[in-house]
């Protein structure tokens, strides 16, 4: 098949990145392989960019705000810095336009920012337009917000802005402008505007290189105890407060849980355990190591996740990739990754009944490890056939394709 000029707009873009900035590279990597790419971005990661754009026949442009911009918003905290991204999306149009004169694009696809909060200014260049995988839309349900320690005002705040963003006119227009959404998952998907499901497609925005792709974690054989595993950013919105609830109603067999990581919801999650009496049952060590928490991974039976605002959920997927069973909620991204088959999977209706929901399927795990390695293996293969970086790939083709034909 013919390849495409594309023009490619991320602002986070780092090959030696992680997060949404690895992702930013990524998207334009995959791309390259069947197409022509533009890339513009900013000079973060210049050096990097430029030596492995090069490689693979990148065109890269950067852009970055001007220095007096920075200055004047660097005292302005989170809105100085929204403003700045504003401000560089209007250069990014101006920059396509210029681009666009001299070499006609037949599509634009923005893949970073990963929020509908910041418009697609480049989808006004008059061709097919991508706009994703963004996220923005996710916000911890009703009723859960004694679960968040201090973080509950923040997140009422950040609730309350979200449905502010999504009234205002250039956010509108981009999402009535562009010609599909890729969409993180159903959550945001749901909170966007009817109007516009139906060039909405949903993909969760994590991906699989292949070194990622290594051997299951062997089965390991019941021990006196079980283990369980919380890894990633301790965050108030991973509300680990409900799993301790639920392993306080009692596990039929011994137990630990080890919390590895660090974040503003430390403190709140420790006073929690204390005053449910588990201190001696859960270990918190911090921030470890990569290699360390790889042979964290390895040892651990059972990961729980309980995110109430994830867009996406490394940590899972890491999980997946080793075959190690993973208790999560049927919510924003974690509920897009796992399926029943392949996780115990807990509804967000009430904090009751989610906690009772943690205990059984926790009691079930720990019981049955039999259906832990089935529930693994399933995982597993769930990570292999849905989220190598080709497989995606795969999937935003065709989407190009149609658009251009």
């Amino acid at each position: 098949m013919d390849s495409l000029n594309i023009l490619m707009v991320a602002y986070a873009c780092d090959p030696e990145g992680g997060g949404e900035h690895w992702l930013g590279w990524g998207w334009a990597l995959e791309a390259s392989r069947d197409h022509e790419v533009t890339l513009v971005t900013t000079s973060k990661a210049g050096a990097s960019l430029q030596c492995q754009a090069a490689e693979h026949g990148m065109d890269v442009h950067f852009l970055d705000v001007p220095a007096w911009m920075r200055k004047v918003t660097e005292f302005c905290g989170a809105p100085g810095t929204w403003l700045r991204k504003f401000w560089w999306q209007g250069m990014a149009l101006n920059l396509a336009r210029q681009l666009h004169a001299k070499n006609k694009f037949h599509l634009v696809h923005q893949t970073t920012f990963h929020t509908f909060r910041i418009p697609f200014s480049c989808s006004r260049l008059g061709i097919p337009s991508v706009w994703g995988p963004v996220a923005g839309g996710e916000s911890v349900p009703s009723g859960y917000d004694n679960y968040l320690g201090a973080g509950a005002a923040s997140e009422k705040r950040r609730s309350a802005l979200n449905r502010l963003n999504l009234a205002m006119p250039w956010v509108r227009s981009s999402l009535q402008r562009v010609s599909i959404i890729l969409v993180s998952n159903r959550t945001t998907l749901k909170f966007l505007p009817t109007s516009v499901h139906r060039k909405c497609v949903v993909m969760s925005p994590n991906a699989l290189r292949e070194e990622d792709m290594g051997e299951a974690a062997p089965e390991r054989p019941a021990g006196e105890r079980f283990e369980m595993l919380f890894a990633g950013n301790c965050a108030p919105t991973r509300a680990m407060p409900l799993v301790f609830e639920a392993l306080a109603l009692g596990l039929p067999v011994g137990w630990r849980l080890r919390v590895v990581g660090a974040g503003a919801a430390l403190d709140f999650w420790k006073s929690e355990v204390s005053r449910l009496g588990l201190g001696e049952q859960v270990e918190f060590t911090g921030l470890v190591p990569r290699d360390t928490l790889k042979e964290i991974y390895s040892e651990a039976p059972v990961l729980v996740f309980p995110g109430l605002r994830d867009s996406g959920g490394s940590a899972l997927l890491e999980a997946m990739t080793l075959a190690l069973p993973i208790l999560t909620f049927d919510w924003g991204g974690p509920g897009e990754m796992v399926d029943k088959d392949s996780a115990i999977i807990v509804e967000v209706t009430a904090p009751s009944k989610t906690i009772v929901e943690i205990n059984s399927g926790l009691s079930l795990l720990a019981t049955r490890p039999e259906e832990g390695r089935r529930l693994g293996l399933n995982a597993r293969q769930r990570a292999l056939d849905y989220f190598p970086w080709e497989k995606k790939r795969m999937v935003v083709d065709r989407i190009y394709r149609d658009l251009t034909r």
